[in-house]
């Protein structure tokens, strides 16, 4: 690294522009905070269709481990916000019990700031509907989930929220991104952080590297929110090595069949659904985009590519995806390629889920000759630098005012969508750092 570097200053550097770091920017702003916040996509800004998600994964969608696990990777501002299903999902009971961490205030005040709820009836479409039924009339508790979605802006049978949500319904992070740039955070797109710059144990600014070459970011806080599988190569270039030792990903596949009625395409997925906690299984009605459908297919090899041309009944079929808890197993290393195994009781929560789902969808009206189930896909990684461990509480790293903020800091494999989570730990966060500074400058103010 031998060719110049620039120097920017700032009170704090942000690496990586998703639920968490985008929280972060925005809260530490309102406070008066210059902040840098730093992003290593771009700002794509087409959405509603296949190709256009594409371009805001990591190497198109091509992300595996070594083992094959197919792992979904966002790589643009906004982070996984922009290609989530909107799902809500209030912070796990252990938490607080275990961690001693309550975001009850945090998260009342998420809920009431976007806000969340349940999607209305008029916006319940008719294969969530017949799905749920089916559910009910088997004793499964499946009812509506909570959705960051504001249904007076949602289009009827569109089912586009994972493909970016051309009506702006769904809330994605790039809304406090904005609200951010409004109160002068400076938004360096297509801009990777390499590491951690610090003396004496203590962090003094990041090494990134941009469209006009290596930068030096000068800040006396640092935080790391590039995701569960872009922070943990940070803190390994930055002198920890632990980071990135055993992760989560959450598998999850599709059973699918066709119906005379409309399919679940046209739903706002994830509308409704079950998480059986004890089994570690989260079930719902989602419907999936025909170039999603095919690629998972695809990848089940001869059985998959039998099925192929079932593909064409996507308009017609209903579909429930099946996400389960995994093993904190696995590594991701300083190249940023990463192994992820799923081990024996993961395939059992996953075939449990199936054959759930199979019975569920006959009982909808699905021709249970003509069912089809995927290969499997992984969602939202996390658990690489975890709280209890690499972390204390308020999510410092042994690099002093060196933080982390994103999937990688929750400390026990979930299973269920982590953002609501994520964005009450970072205002929380937040909260502490200002209450630090007040407090600090007080104390210069005595002497």
């Amino acid at each position: 690294m031998t060719e110049p570097r620039r120097i920017m200053q700032a009170d704090v550097v942000v690496a990586g522009s998703g639920p968490g770091g985008a929280t972060m920017a925005r809260e530490l702003s309102k406070k008066g905070k210059k902040v840098i916040l730093c992003e290593a996509g771009k700002y794509q800004e087409r959405f509603g269709y296949s190709p256009f998600l594409l371009t805001m994964l990591d190497n198109f969608g091509l992300t595996f481990s070594k083992e094959g696990t197919w792992v979904m990777r966002p790589k643009t501002a906004g982070g996984a916000s922009m290609v989530f299903c909107g799902t809500a999902v209030k912070p796990p009971a252990w938490l607080k019990d275990k961690y001693d961490i309550d975001l009850t205030e945090e998260v009342d005040e998420l809920y009431e700031e976007v806000p969340i709820q349940p999607l209305p009836d008029s916006r319940i479409g008719p294969a969530a509907r017949q799905i749920m039924q089916s559910a009910q009339d088997m004793g499964l508790d499946w009812n509506p989930i909570d959705k960051w979605i504001r249904a007076d802006k949602c289009k009827q049978d569109c089912g586009l929220c994972a493909l970016g949500c051309p009506t702006g319904a769904k809330w994605t992070a790039r809304e406090f991104i904005e609200e951010a740039q409004r109160n002068g955070v400076d938004l360096l797109l297509q801009t990777k952080v390499d590491r951690v710059l610090s003396e004496n144990g203590k962090a003094m600014g990041v090494r990134a590297k941009g469209p006009r070459g290596w930068v030096d970011i000068l800040a006396d806080t640092v935080i790391l929110s590039a995701g569960g599988q872009g922070t943990p190569p940070i803190l390994q270039r930055s002198g920890i090595h632990d980071a990135g030792q055993g992760f989560f990903c959450d598998p999850l596949l599709f059973v699918a069949g066709p119906v005379e009625s409309q399919g679940s395409f046209f739903d706002v997925p994830m509308t409704a659904g079950v998480n059986l906690f004890e089994d570690g299984i989260m079930m719902t009605d989602q419907g999936l985009p025909p170039m999603m459908y095919t690629s998972l297919l695809t990848l089940r090899g001869p059985k998959g590519w039998a099925s192929l041309p079932k593909v064409l009944n996507y308009k017609k079929s209903l579909s429930i995806m099946i996400k389960v808890r995994d093993g904190l197993d696995g590594r991701v290393n300083q190249d940023e390629s990463f192994s992820k195994p799923l081990d024996y009781d993961t395939w059992w929560k996953l075939n449990k889920g199936a054959a759930l789902a199979e019975e569920i969808l006959a009982g909808a009206g699905a021709d249970r000759d003509k069912l089809v189930t995927t290969s499997v896909v992984a969602s939202h990684p996390g658990g690489t630098v975890r709280i209890g461990e690499l972390l204390d509480k308020d999510c410092q790293t042994q690099i002093e005012n060196c933080y982390c903020m994103d999937t990688t800091i929750i400390p026990e494999a979930w299973g269920l969508p982590p953002t609501v989570t994520v964005v009450a730990m970072a205002k929380r966060l937040a909260k502490h750092l200002t209450v630090a500074a007040e407090a600090k400058v007080a104390a210069k103010g005595a002497d």
